[in-house]
């Protein structure tokens, strides 16, 4: 399973997305999935906020070396699933590459969490980061028992 997730500025949502992603696919032995993450206006000088370390960090996780990149057709291709976290994402990703359209879906529509959106968390205090994670977190774990619902969750 390749999972792509897709934000606006590839700094926040779907950073932690990927993370969260690859480390849940860790836990469960399922080497072969792998996770990317991009925007839609995303440019490789945006960094990371401070609040995204934060809120990763008690899962022994680190967005360090991570660098914004565009949603492009080659990742798009790559992907199995593109995972855009609001509705205008999505409809932008239909609009601009039509033809991914089939494995284009709401991040937590695919998951099975409902047909909202992720709300950007940037520029806001780390409480709302924690929150923004603990949903994506949520999030993630609901695709992993969809999709490979054969693997043992580790957690108790």
């Amino acid at each position: 399973m390749k999972a792509l997730f897709v934000c606006t500025g590839n700094t926040c949502r779907s950073v932690m997305a990927q993370y969260l992603f690859a480390d849940e696919a860790k836990r469960r032995g399922l080497s072969d999935w792998e996770a990317k993450s991009a925007g839609l206006a995303a440019e490789r000088y945006f960094a990371v906020p401070s609040g995204v370390a934060k809120a990763l960090a008690p899962r022994g996780l680190s967005p360090d070396g991570h660098v914004a990149q565009l949603a492009t057709r080659e990742l798009l291709r790559w992907a199995d699933l593109v995972l855009p976290m609001t509705r205008g994402h999505r409809d932008a990703l239909w609009d601009e590459y039509p033809e991914f359209r089939h494995k284009t879906t709401l991040f937590l529509e695919a998951c099975g969490l409902g047909s909202q959106d992720v709300s950007d968390p940037i520029g806001q205090p780390d409480a709302v980061y924690l929150r923004c994670r603990d949903i994506i977190e949520q999030g993630v774990v609901a695709l992993v028992n969809k999709h490979a619902p054969s693997t043992a969750d580790p957690r108790p």
